[in-house]
Order: C-alpha cells, then sequence, then structure tokens
C-alpha cells in the first residue's frame, strides 16, 4: 500500500467520513443509484471527482452504490474518457444478448 492509499484508508477511518457517508445513503433512501437495487452490507460511497488533491472534499460529487457497481464505474471511466462510444458499443452488446438469450 502506498502513502497515497494509506492516507486514503485513514480518512475513511475518520468518523466525518463515516457520517458523511451514512447522510448520503439516507439521501439516496438505501437505493444503488446505478442499479435502483438496495445497498448492501459492503456498499460504496463512489468518489465522481478523482483528483487526488479533492478526496477529502465532502460535497455533492458521490454516489451511493453496491461494490460491483463501483468497480464497474471505475472500469469504464478509465475507457469513457479516451473514447465515449465505448457505451454505444457495449449498449449494442447488451442488446444483442437480450434477443439472443430470451
Amino acid at each position: 500500500m502506498n502513502e497515497a492509499q494509506k492516507k486514503k484508508r485513514n480518512f475513511r477511518a475518520r468518523k466525518v467520513w463515516k457520517l458523511f457517508k451514512a447522510k448520503k445513503k439516507k439521501e439516496c433512501g438505501g437505493i444503488d443509484l446505478i442499479t435502483l437495487h438496495k445497498l448492501g452490507k459492503r456498499w460504496e460511497l463512489h468518489h465522481e471527482d478523482l483528483r487526488e488533491e479533492n478526496y477529502e472534499v465532502l460535497n455533492d460529487n458521490f454516489l451511493p452504490c453496491n461494490s460491483m457497481t463501483h468497480e464497474f464505474l471505475h472500469w469504464l471511466f478509465r475507457y469513457y474518457v479516451k473514447d465515449e462510444a465505448i457505451i454505444d458499443r457495449i449498449k449494442a452488446e447488451m442488446q444483442k444478448m437480450k434477443e439472443i438469450n430470451q
């Protein structure tokens, strides 16, 4: 674990973060706002602002989501910033799979 990761871990252990996370969960009604499913026990509060210097800025740039949604968002973002059309290709593949499996 590098120093930046340790700093983030320590911040997430602080009371201010835990209270903020609980507040965001209450605001969304305990729902993953991407899948619209109930937040599980291991849900995440996704930082939409990925800049290191803003990690501890608690504002509206957070999204409550389940851990798999959180992983997916970070995975997709790495490609999306370079190629927004990835969304179209994913949607086409999802449509094809839906048709095949009906």
